[in-house]
């Protein structure tokens, strides 16, 4: 079972994003200083600066216009950028897996500076949200670093020589 999700975690990584949620980010509460995201050098010393600057920008936004991010609102976003670089069309997939009654919903674009970045949200058979997250893949798609939309949490994945993808630390 555990194959088949990070098999599906795999299918995401080439792309990801939501279309409907309604929850507010906790990011959206920090100030603009990277409190959530954290100023650490874990992210922004290793190449996934792009992750970070997306997430400031979404939340200084919402920050001017003095209101707590959507979900939605971010989707949006991911989903714009996709479209400007995929000749109108947005790069999106939606991928079930009946074992574990879960679908995941996604959208993929390119960083700035060339890098693949994602939204994806992992919801029930009937569309409740499980999981929330924007992700940046290394120049190689072998290190992912997301942070949770809905915790702030942030992670580090890696791919191993079969395509799975495994946690590999907090940062």
């Amino acid at each position: 079972m555990r194959a088949r999700s990070c098999k599906t975690a795999l299918i995401l990584a080439a792309f990801a994003l939501v279309y409907q949620a309604q929850a507010s980010a906790p990011v959206g509460r920090a100030t603009h200083d990277r409190t959530v995201i954290s100023h650490s050098a874990t992210i922004a010393d290793t190449g996934f600066d792009s992750l970070v600057s997306f997430i400031e920008e979404m939340t200084a936004s919402a920050a001017l216009a003095g209101k707590k991010l959507s979900w939605d609102e971010v989707t949006e976003r991911g989903l714009e950028l996709s479209r400007q670089q995929h000749g109108g069309k947005p790069e999106a997939a939606r991928f079930c897996d009946p074992e574990l009654r879960v679908c995941n919903n996604g959208v993929v674009w390119r960083s700035s500076k060339g890098t693949k970045m994602f939204l994806r949200q992992s919801e029930t058979m009937d569309g409740k949200p499980l999981e929330r997250e924007i992700c940046e893949l290394n120049t190689f798609g072998d290190v992912r670093v997301c942070v949770d939309w809905d915790t702030g949490r942030q992670y580090r994945d890696m791919k191993d020589l079969k395509g799975r993808w495994y946690k590999v630390a907090d940062q």
